[in-house]
């Protein structure tokens, strides 16, 4: 297939060009050759709506906002996703519901799960805060099955827990998760359940605390580092080391992230959607990846030039994306997979 110029190029993701910086050593590029056809991971926004206001999110920021409105994907949008993924099933590490919302406020969301398992697409992870996990949900998810249930706890103290993932309720999110590790036990699905707790000031203490509370309970206790979502969160404090040499992003060689109107946009951490660079209904996600654009991005990075886009140049937390720590390394780690 031949690269595809894509409209969206120029101003608004390009800057002026800029001397090549330091590269760190180490082995960047796809992969496994197949990964250059199609996204190894798939990162599905299917709303940007949330019922928290986390003090390390982004979206009680963008939230106020004057153009921002709260939107759910067009069960169509999501079909097409499933439509084309299904043809590169084999190759993809995970279709992650996830990103700038909470998945499960979706009215169809279930539906959706139970679509890209009927397409035999895998593993299918969501990335849950957990406070609407109802039974009758848990029970569709674990008989869809989902591969991977991956709650966002971030605290091991109830007060810690409340300061942190303000309108959440610990009592809640922390019962509703041990009925799910229950109900998965008791009906024999093979569903995996991770944890996440994010290094933060708030709960530092906590997170050996948290991760001896878990670990017996569930697949895998996951600690995130504290990004600052290219500066949109304004955290008390950051963990970011002193004199290292960037690498390149793994996310141009790795995954997209899809909005609810199938917008794609090439970094995760792009909330105001300033990364923008086609859409799903217009090109179709391989037809993005192998553009023009990717190919640009993929050239800046590997040659130290991510001073050229917009937004890398500024750009922190690049230190949290990892080449041999993605979260991928987590799904296969509880799938039992190389």
């Amino acid at each position: 297939m031949a690269s595809v110029p894509l409209p969206v190029l120029g101003s608004t993701i390009f800057g002026p060009a800029t001397e090549a910086e330091p590269v760190a050593g180490g082995e960047f590029g796809f992969v496994r050759p197949e990964h250059a056809e199609f996204p190894p991971i798939l990162i599905i926004a299917v709303t940007n709506v949330c019922d928290m206001a986390c003090i390390h999110c982004a979206h009680p920021v963008i939230s106020q906002d004057p153009d921002y409105k709260g939107k759910m994907m067009d069960p169509a949008i999501h079909t097409r996703i499933v439509e084309e993924t299904k043809r590169f099933k084999d190759q993809l590490w995970v279709f992650r519901y996830a990103a700038d919302g909470e998945s499960l406020l979706h009215p169809r969301f279930l539906d959706f799960v139970d679509e890209t398992k009927r397409a035999g697409i895998g593993p299918v992870d969501l990335t849950t805060n957990a406070m609407t996990l109802t039974e009758k949900r848990m029970r569709r998810l674990l008989e869809a099955p989902i591969d991977v249930i991956d709650v966002s706890l971030d605290a091991f103290k109830k007060e810690s827990y409340e300061k942190i993932r303000i309108k959440g309720k610990f009592d809640v999110v922390v019962a509703n998760t041990q009925k799910l590790i229950d109900m998965r036990n008791a009906i024999g699905s093979p569903t995996k359940i991770m944890v996440s707790i994010i290094q933060q000031k708030e709960a530092l203490d906590e997170v050996e605390a948290f991760k001896a509370f878990w670990g017996p309970r569930v697949d895998e206790v996951l600690v995130r580092g504290l990004n600052t979502d290219l500066d949109i969160v304004n955290v008390s404090e950051v963990y970011f080391k002193k004199g290292l040499t960037r690498w390149p992003c793994p996310q141009f060689w790795k995954r997209v992230t899809i909005n609810y109107n199938g917008d794609v946009r090439f970094c995760v951490e792009d909330w105001r959607n300033n990364g923008v660079v086609g859409n799903v209904c217009d090109q179709g996600i391989q037809e993005i990846w192998k553009s023009e654009a990717y190919e640009k991005f993929r050239k800046l990075h590997s040659t130290g030039r991510w001073g050229d886009i917009k937004m890398c140049q500024p750009c922190r937390d690049w230190q949290h994306m990892e080449w041999d720590h993605g979260f991928e390394k987590a799904i296969n780690k509880v799938m039992n997979r190389e």
